[in-house]
């Protein structure tokens, strides 16, 4: 049977024609196409046929080779960007929905409940706000980076917090200055922004008005990896490391989007960050991102 004498009976409106066909494409799956034979199986009505067809699919499956398994990290790097992607999406529609909604129950609520500014239903427009503004964050840290040249020393620096919180601890700063590095200065702000963020809250707990615990912020470049460590005085971390970095898992009774945040900036500048609890007290939280060379 010819590829074209196949096409006709298949296509032919006496299952008789179709059940040869069928047969004939059991026995001979390469006859045609596999699209051809697709559509057939789709196509058909009776049972019997279609088995015929499906048959054919079957050892077509089995005559190609497995395709191979990537390396660990070539599959790594396609499930991060799968994942940044996704994030992306997902924040951006949210906060499309969100933001409206919010501005519109504040609206609302103002006009409709007595002393709004002092009521219970200000402060819960408030925790929707800050919610809002952590999965902004999360938008913000999933995006492509964009590469240019900046003192990392600068940025680190421009990353400790507005707040009064801070003064409690130890803050030094200990890395070279001036750095410069090749990266996504505003990824790196959102990742170091958390990063310190997250050892002072760890702080707080021990801190006294005779003891200020201490939070070492270093940074530095090998000949393959820009690096920031910061590594903190406090409680500690007695939970599951990869779970520090899954979004709402936060133990310091706020949204938990910290540290994810910092894990997507890091992911965008296709980098790494990794937490290491301390042997005596405290974690060091590190961030590196590889170097980028043959960029004018």
């Amino acid at each position: 049977m010819t590829p074209e004498q196949f096409t006709a009976l298949v296509t032919s409106k006496r299952s008789a024609d179709r059940r040869l066909a069928g047969r004939e494409i059991a026995a001979n799956p390469g006859l045609v196409e596999r699209a051809i034979i697709e559509a057939a199986y789709h196509n058909e009505s009776v049972p019997y046929i279609r088995q015929q067809f499906a048959a054919a699919l079957e050892a077509l499956n089995a005559s190609q080779p497995a395709a191979e398994e990537p390396p660990a990290e070539q599959a790594r790097a396609i499930y991060d960007e799968a994942f940044l992607r996704a994030m992306r999406t997902v924040t951006e529609r949210v906060l499309h929905q969100l933001n409206p909604l919010i501005g519109d129950i504040e609206h609302a609520a103002a006009a409709e409940v007595p002393n709004f500014g002092s009521s219970r239903t200000k402060t819960a427009v408030g925790q929707m706000q800050l919610q809002a503004a952590a999965i902004e964050k999360l938008y913000n840290a999933s995006k492509p980076a964009i590469i240019e040249e900046f003192d990392l020393a600068t940025v680190i620096r421009n990353c400790l917090p507005n707040d009064l919180e801070h003064q409690r601890c130890s803050v030094s700063f200990a890395g070279v200055q001036p750095l410069m590095v090749q990266g996504d200065s505003s990824l790196v702000t959102i990742a170091v922004t958390n990063g310190i963020r997250n050892a002072i809250e760890a702080c707080l707990p021990t801190a006294k008005e005779d003891h200020k615990p201490a939070i070492i912020i270093n940074w530095g470049k090998s000949d393959r990896d820009n690096w920031i460590s910061i590594i903190d005085e406090g409680v500690g971390f007695t939970g599951s490391i990869p779970g520090a970095f899954e979004i709402g898992t936060s133990s310091k009774g706020h949204s938990g989007h910290g540290l994810p945040a910092a894990k997507a900036a890091m992911l965008s500048l296709s980098g790494t960050i990794e937490l290491l609890p301390q042997k005596d007290r405290g974690c060091a939280l590190t961030l590196s991102w590889p170097m980028i060379t043959g960029r004018n």
